[in-house]
């Protein structure tokens, strides 16, 4: 625990509460964080028997000329684990100060807890991605793997569902998201394991035997998703694999990440099951996809007008009346304009071929850049 950085948030947290002046002291007698910026990294005398004795030390006026870079006001040893770790002081007329003092030492004590316990829960963090990484690497398991899984205490040979989360945002994600997400899923299975994934994703392993129906599975994920919008104040798109074995790591990665591309559209929850053409598609290469467009509906691309109707069309289940319902538009202004499509195209959208590959054609437009 870094007791410096840990003292300047302290010191910045108890001067919202507190109009004093406040000073923290490690255990060589250095100021290390003050409301005062010129104290920090000056020498307090007193500090250092306060660490000696283990107690309170009240500094009068009087004591300023024999103690070294003291100021009168109270002193007093914070301990954690039972040993001291630094010493804050809080600066004034000690009879003044003193109804602050002992409410300042409990604070300060609890916020030291608090923050090794953050760090620690953070440094496990790290650990359980750089594993995790390591999994999705992996073709098979090899034995310093599965020495780290049991260190770890994860069970990497259980069938799993593999939920590929993101944030639609391209900012940092806070810290106390992370911390929510992480405490959310220990609540709901022992076995499950989430971790972040870069920026703005995140990779939660689920017990398969735990995901339940679907209509159950659903439900646990919209309530995720709930939490984490309410937390963090973007958008979270789901995409989710099918059961997998734990060996079936990146294939299962691979189903869900899929699955996420259509999700993150829709700002839903897609499940790999689910898809259909869209399995078809993502494994067109982007030349192809760039090829094919140019081949079909290259010219409707300047005529948003045209766009927009045929989308609507399809849309419509090729219903002429819904599709000028829709649109606000006469249906004799529907035949024209499906007729202005052909001829661009030359493909006709009442004839099957013709209307697949429009349909196709739109498909590849809506979803990929290409």
């Amino acid at each position: 625990m870094q007791l410096s950085v840990v003292a300047e948030k302290l010191v910045h947290e108890v001067r919202k509460l507190i109009d004093e002046e406040i000073i923290i002291i490690d255990h060589t007698g250095t100021i290390i964080a003050s409301t005062d910026n010129s104290r920090i990294g000056s020498y307090h005398e007193g500090a250092i028997h306060a660490f000696k004795n283990r107690e309170k030390l009240i500094i009068n006026k009087q004591d300023e000329r024999s103690w070294k870079g003291v100021k009168a006001g109270i002193n007093l040893p914070i301990f954690f684990n039972q040993e001291a770790v630094c010493v804050i002081g809080i600066t004034g007329e000690p009879n003044l100060v003193s109804p602050y003092a002992e409410l300042l030492k409990k604070m300060t004590e609890m916020f030291i807890q608090e923050s090794y316990h953050i760090e620690r829960e953070e440094s496990q963090s790290r650990l359980m991605e750089f594993f995790v990484f390591e999994w999705h690497q992996l073709e098979t398991f090899d034995e310093p793997f599965l020495q780290k899984a049991k260190l770890l205490g994860v069970d990497v040979h259980v069938d799993r569902v593999l939920i590929l989360g993101e944030f639609k945002t391209e900012k940092v994600i806070e810290p106390h998201v992370w911390r929510a997400l992480q405490i959310y899923v220990r609540q709901q299975h022992p076995l499950d394991i989430v971790v972040r994934w870069g920026r703005n994703q995140f990779v939660l392993l689920s017990a398969a035997d735990h995901f339940g129906t679907r209509d159950q599975q659903l439900m646990k994920l919209r309530k995720l998703q709930s939490k984490l919008e309410g937390s963090s104040g973007y958008k979270v798109c789901v995409g989710v694999s099918s059961h997998m074995s734990g060996a079936a790591f990146r294939k299962a990665y691979f189903k869900a990440e899929r699955s996420l591309k259509i999700a993150y559209a829709f700002e839903g929850i897609i499940f790999d099951e689910d898809l259909k053409l869209e399995v078809l598609l993502d494994e067109v290469t982007p030349e192809t996809r760039q090829e094919y467009v140019a081949r079909t509906i290259e010219d409707l691309l300047p005529n948003e007008e045209l766009l927009k109707t045929l989308s609507m069309y399809f849309a419509c289940d090729l219903s002429m009346k819904d599709t000028a319902l829709a649109l606000h538009i006469h249906i004799n202004t529907l035949h024209y304009r499906l007729k202005r499509i052909e001829d661009l195209t030359e493909l006709n959208p009442r004839k099957l071929a013709d209307l697949v590959t429009l349909y196709l054609a739109l498909r590849i437009l809506d979803e990929h850049t290409y």
